[in-house]
């Protein structure tokens, strides 16, 4: 089944204007290699901004909660570069929007509120969203190998939440991932009976929020087709 993916609306001018002048609240805290506006002098170019020749037509959901069209070019877990027009783009923190769609049609969003330290050295992060559907939202916020080596051995840092809820870091020890979906999962009986049964682990899980969504739905289907009394 195919689980939501929001539209996006009609593009307000002035919204990402004034975006412009809050970019860089708290964008690169922690990366040597990005200087923090106004930490540098007024010779120097300014390194909140990014040369990108051509178009990468996306999206962003503001703080009003809108979606607006804009370019796109590039991002990392602590900063995603737009603009409107031309092939200048500025850096935007997680703090300025709470989700955007890229070039290659992936949703982001930002991922807030853990305890310090689960989300590395930031507070507020950008995340790939990886699933969506019947009230759990996956998010992947790994941060960007710098090397061979992490690509093939750095695991995934996965978040989920469930109804809007707080977001919660997807364990990586067996035991503590089974818990923490018995709680998640806990209104679908088969789902539980596997998890006690000890044959998922944290490499199953987007399958089974895929049946969880299933089940879910199936179910409001079923109620809402019975005839009212």
């Amino acid at each position: 089944m195919n689980y939501c993916r929001a539209a996006a609306s009609v593009f307000c001018p002035c919204l990402l204007a004034a975006l412009l002048l809050l970019a860089g609240r708290g964008v690169g805290q922690g990366r040597a290699a990005f200087i923090a506006p106004g930490s540098y002098d007024k010779y120097t170019r300014d390194p909140t901004l990014r040369y990108e020749p051509g178009s990468h037509p996306g999206t962003f959901r503001g703080l009003d909660g809108q979606w607006h069209p804009v370019q796109i070019a590039g991002w990392l877990t602590d900063r995603v570069y737009m603009n409107e027009t031309g092939d200048y783009y500025r850096a935007f923190s997680p703090e300025d929007m709470t989700a955007f769609v890229d070039s290659y049609a992936d949703t982001v969003v930002t991922v807030a509120g853990l305890p310090p330290g689960k989300l590395g050295r930031f507070s507020a992060v950008f995340g790939r969203q990886k699933f969506r559907g019947a009230g759990m939202q996956l998010v992947d916020v790994t941060d960007e190998a710098r090397s061979l080596l992490d690509l093939l051995i750095m695991p995934h840092r996965l978040v989920i939440r469930k109804d809007a809820a707080g977001w919660l870091l997807v364990p990586r020890q067996k035991a503590a991932f089974r818990q923490l979906m018995l709680v998640l999962l806990a209104d679908d009986p088969a789902l539980v009976a596997e998890l006690r049964a000890g044959r998922t682990g944290r490499r199953h899980l987007p399958r089974l929020l895929a049946q969880y969504a299933d089940t879910r739905t199936t179910r409001f289907l079923q109620t809402a087709a019975q005839p009212r009394p």
